[in-house]
């Protein structure tokens, strides 16, 4: 059955509006943290990050089960498969990044191997190294994580790459197979 070119173009920009809605989420804590002064109830942002963090990733993972289903019920090919979880894999970093950046505006000491006296710049272009790394599974150890929150963050940005890697590149691949099986 041929695939309906404007059908693929509504499903890619439906799944980017979501993808960029989550973006300006995670940069709007980020915002409401400065503005509710954040370094006065340390704690409490720490744990309120936790929780987004958390959440995020719940509707991340699933919401991304769910399309890459609907990419491969309706037989598109690889390459848009590819360009999905390329989206959802750099929004993943974009978004960690933004959170290890919290974590240093909450608590300067939270990592290791950084210079709180950079600009805010430089230091969302080292988390962002830090998440790629950390992504990868490389993890070179030249930048970590100290605090407890630093450290669960981090492990929830490792569970995730597990699961997009792992299990939905392998989900990918499962459906290929069964669909040849019944051709």
């Amino acid at each position: 059955m041929p695939i309906n070119k404007s059908s693929k173009l509504h499903l890619i920009l439906a799944f980017n509006n979501e993808i960029l809605i989550l973006t300006l989420l995670t940069a709007s804590f980020f915002l409401l943290m400065n503005l509710f002064n954040h370094q006065l109830n340390e704690k409490i942002w720490e744990y309120l990050l936790l929780i987004f963090t958390l959440g995020k990733i719940y509707l991340i993972i699933p919401k991304t089960l769910k399309k890459l289903d609907v990419l491969m019920k309706n037989n598109h090919d690889f390459n848009h498969v590819l360009l999905v979880l390329g989206t959802v894999i750099s929004v993943i970093i974009i978004s960690f990044s933004i959170d290890y950046l919290c974590i240093s505006e909450i608590n300067s000491n939270a990592f290791a191997g950084l210079n709180s006296e950079e600009t805010l710049h430089v230091r969302f272009f080292n988390f962002l190294y830090y998440s790629i790394v950390t992504f990868s599974g490389v993890g070179y150890g030249d930048i970590y994580p100290k605090s407890t929150i630093s450290k669960l963050i981090t492990i929830l940005e490792i569970i995730s790459s597990f699961v997009m890697i792992v299990f939905i590149i392998s989900k990918y691949f499962r459906k290929k197979e069964e669909q040849k099986l019944t051709i």
